[in-house]
């Protein structure tokens, strides 16, 4: 709470300072919201919970660095798990991932700045890396991928589009085509314009207009999908034939330059913008992140790499969640997080580094296969009733440095959270002797960022511990002052909701 007024703080002596929007965008002087909320994550409108780190769930990495991922189920409820890197792509078998390209070896090539995608049809598994023809998988069937189908082309991009078409996008030498296989045939893939074509409805639109294809995706606000193209966003609709689909431009001049950063999530989506970040829900963008958080990302976004720009979302908790590297990156891989609750509208932030940030499913582990895993019941790295041990649960997945998956299901990774600024009003300075972070839990610490004018940075008193009394005790003054809290890594604990501090107005400045 900014500004309290002198009064209430005489009567009061302790100023209450809630949690509240992470704001770094807007200037610090009357900054409604805070100034850092670092390795956390938005939990509710009054408070941040703790960003747990990743915990490997497989033993044997890939060969090298992932360049996609994705958990498929069969119509038995068997849930498999692929990930592809450079030259491989593989499965995820007891723990280890196991080599199941086309013929064996490392018959691919996929460039460094494309993604291997994947989606589900039926009971096939589609994967393209447009260097490769598409790849298909038949779970509880295939032991090896293999070709689609020798006409399906080379494309970037891929979805399933009501009422059972696969869809490519970015195709061939064609960057702004689409095209689809016959209905609820995705090995079906006739020349479009024929009448061979025309009697199964497939078909292609080479017309789209707004430069590249950067995603498709499928339903989503009451429409079968969506095309985002480098500057214009279209809605797809099945109308049957002769058309099969309409594709309704209604985003124009706006589109993506992050082609993985794109998200849908029951009917809406996000993505990341030339000028920040959206929410989609088929028929137009809002902005979610002007004026919060945008130009801070902006500025720290290493944008020699918009193509490692990862989107996933964790829906139990209402985030969508974007990995991203910064300057300092090793390698270009993500080091950054960025995380938007979509119920609340609040954001933080977390240092991290991974390879491929996504959404996977469980599988299912009993008691007698955690040997094989490397735990055993002193070093789980999650609870027996954890989701991460019962098949065909989303959860919020990534690829560490290591090339091994991994979960979000380690220790509490260290906080740091600052309040928005508050001074003793009436031109008055603020005497403070005292911090209370209100956290459920963990090892916490206090230090007061302090200023006499507008125009200095704040410097910050040396961090205490908390007390008997639930106050850590500084002794300062000065004209604005902020606290910042920080809970060490490992900690167990919950919300995080403001601090109280002891505080009275003094002398004129």
């Amino acid at each position: 709470m900014v500004g309290r007024s002198a009064a209430v703080l005489e009567v009061k002596g302790v100023l209450d300072i809630p949690a509240a929007p992470w704001l770094p965008d807007l200037p610090e002087k009357d900054n409604p919201g805070q100034t850092e909320a670092l390795n956390v994550v938005p939990r509710t409108g009054k408070s941040y919970g703790p960003l747990s780190g990743l915990s490997a769930l497989s033993t044997t990495p890939l060969s090298a660095r992932c360049q996609g991922a994705f958990s498929g189920r069969s119509a038995a409820g068997t849930v498999t798990t692929f990930a592809g890197d450079a030259t491989k792509l593989y499965r995820l078998v007891s723990g280890a991932f196991v080599n199941v390209s086309q013929g064996g070896g490392s018959p691919h090539n996929t460039s460094a700045d494309e993604t291997w995608r994947f989606a589900q049809m039926g009971e096939r598994v589609i994967a393209t890396n447009f260097a490769d023809n598409p790849q298909a998988w038949t779970l509880d069937g295939s032991s090896a991928f293999a070709d689609l189908s020798a006409d399906a082309p080379k494309a970037r991009h891929l979805a399933v589009i009501d009422p059972g078409f696969l869809m490519l996008g970015n195709i061939g030498s064609t960057p702004n085509g689409l095209r689809w296989c016959a209905i609820k045939d995705p090995t079906s893939w006739p020349t479009p314009g024929t009448s061979a074509a025309a009697l199964v409805q497939a078909g292609e639109n080479t017309g789209l207009s707004g430069g590249w294809v950067q995603a498709v995706i499928g339903a989503v606000g009451g429409a079968q999908g969506a095309v985002f193209m480098d500057r214009a966003i279209y809605r797809i609709e099945y109308v049957g034939p002769p058309d099969i689909f309409a594709f309704r431009e209604v985003e124009r001049a706006r589109g993506t330059p992050a082609s993985n950063s794109v998200i849908n999530i029951g009917p809406i989506a996000f993505y990341l913008g030339e000028e920040g970040f959206y929410r989609f829900d088929g028929s137009g963008s809002t902005p979610i992140g002007a004026s919060q958080v945008d130009k801070t990302f902006f500025s720290d976004l290493d944008q020699n790499n918009f193509h490692r720009v990862y989107a996933a979302a964790d829906p139990i908790n209402k985030l969508v969640m974007w990995a991203y590297p910064n300057a300092s990156a090793s390698s270009g891989n993500p080091n950054r997080i960025i995380m938007h609750n979509w119920e609340t509208g609040w954001w933080s932030h977390a240092e991290l580094t991974l390879e491929y940030l996504f959404r996977s499913l469980s599988q299912s582990t009993g008691l007698d296969s955690l040997d094989a895993l490397g735990y055993n019941l002193e070093t789980l790295p999650f609870s027996l009733d954890s989701r991460v041990w019962t098949g065909g649960k989303l959860i919020l997945s990534a690829f560490n440095d290591s090339h091994n998956l991994a979960s979000f299901g380690g220790a509490a990774l260290a906080a740091t959270l600052e309040t928005a600024e508050v001074d003793g009003g009436e031109d008055r300075r603020l005497f403070i002797s005292g911090i209370k972070p209100k956290v459920d839990g963990g090892t916490i610490t206090s230090a007061v960022g302090h200023r006499n004018d507008d125009a200095s940075a704040p410097s910050y008193t040396t961090a205490t511990a908390v007390g008997a009394d639930g106050f850590c005790p500084h002794r300062i003054s000065a004209r604005n002052a902020r606290a910042r809290v920080s809970i060490a890594a490992g900690g167990s604990w919950q919300h995080f909701s403001g601090c109280k501090a002891r505080a009275k107005p003094e002398g004129v400045r």
